[in-house]
């Protein structure tokens, strides 16, 4: 029995977005009909999915990370701070990954992009922080209660030596220099 366009769209509908971008990717003809990548482009492109973006990423399986050249921006005594920097960068659009992550004993984490992202990754981590006014309602710290300001950062308070919480969070208005717990 010969499958109809039709048969083949209900049953690709049916497989999820990571499938349906692994088949295109991958265009495998040995294990699916020429008419399959067609129906798959269109079911993508419904969901918002550029069938060009994915061909252009090529097959699964491929390793063309490690034929790249790639520099170190940053040793973190952190691996959570290198990983906080990661997602910096990639917030940005930029591709970051941690090397040599040994959690627990101390000896960090090196943050690398590739060698022709270094100048945008360098200005993206040397930015200035966008101030609490710019940011929208729901992201932004909350008002000084003394002088109404906008202008206020969380910061860790450390806590007396026999106290059960090792520290607070508290914030800090840069106007006034007023202070309170969150």
């Amino acid at each position: 029995m010969k499958l109809t366009p039709d048969d083949i769209r209900r049953t690709m509908a049916d497989r999820s977005t990571e499938e349906l971008v692994s088949i295109l990717r991958n265009h495998d003809e040995d294990e699916w009909l020429p008419e399959v990548f067609e129906i798959v482009a269109a079911l993508l492109t419904e969901r918002g999915v550029s069938p060009a973006e994915v061909v252009a990423l090529g097959p699964e399986g491929e390793d063309v990370v490690e034929a790249q050249e790639f520099v170190t921006l940053g040793n973190f005594f952190s691996p959570v701070e290198a990983h906080a920097h990661r997602l910096a960068l990639e917030q940005a659009g930029v591709a970051a990954w941690v090397f040599d992550e040994m959690v627990g004993i101390g000896l960090g984490a090196r943050l690398q992009v590739r060698a022709e992202d270094e100048g945008a990754a360098r200005a993206v981590l040397e930015a200035e922080p966008v101030p609490a006014s710019a940011l929208p309602i729901e992201l932004a710290e909350p008002p000084c209660p003394k002088c109404g300001s906008g202008e206020t950062f969380q910061a860790v308070a450390e806590a007396e030596s026999d106290s059960p919480t090792p520290r607070t969070w508290q914030y800090e208005c840069e106007s006034c220099g007023h202070v309170w717990d969150v």
